[in-house]
């Protein structure tokens, strides 16, 4: 029986989106306390305006964030454990492709090296 994991993007996801909620419910607390000294009757109604504006404005900051997340981090992660998955399978043709200046790469590249290391002294033994 397979477990189902969680993505790590997703874990991420929700430390940012509640990180946003209670960044959201800062500012529309401080935009109560400062008007209700002289609006008493508008400042709940303002404070929850701007706390909507705030939690908008957060949530699309917290999308382009996992967008970007997705493209630099997971979609290296996610190429690599593939051909990692071929390899371990007998596969020694498949390639690591990983462009970038990061520990991701590094890893693709030792991994692509190890992969080729491998193949070689396979190819040896075969002769």
């Amino acid at each position: 029986m397979t477990e189902k994991r969680s993505s790590v993007l997703n874990q991420i996801s929700v430390i940012i989106l509640l990180g946003s909620f209670f960044g959201a419910f800062f500012v529309g607390f401080l935009v109560y306390l400062l008007i209700s000294e002289h609006d008493k009757e508008g400042a709940l109604k303002k404070a929850f305006f701007s706390y909507i504006i705030t939690q908008a404005v957060f949530l699309v900051l917290v999308y382009i964030i996992r967008l970007s997340i997705d493209k630099t981090i997971i979609s290296k992660i996610k190429s690599i454990t593939r051909a990692m998955d071929e390899v371990s399978l007998g596969n020694l043709d498949v390639e690591v492709k990983a462009s970038g200046n990061d520990e991701l790469t590094d890893l693709a590249e030792s991994f692509e090296r190890m992969r080729i290391s491998m193949k070689t002294i396979i190819e040896k033994l075969e002769r």
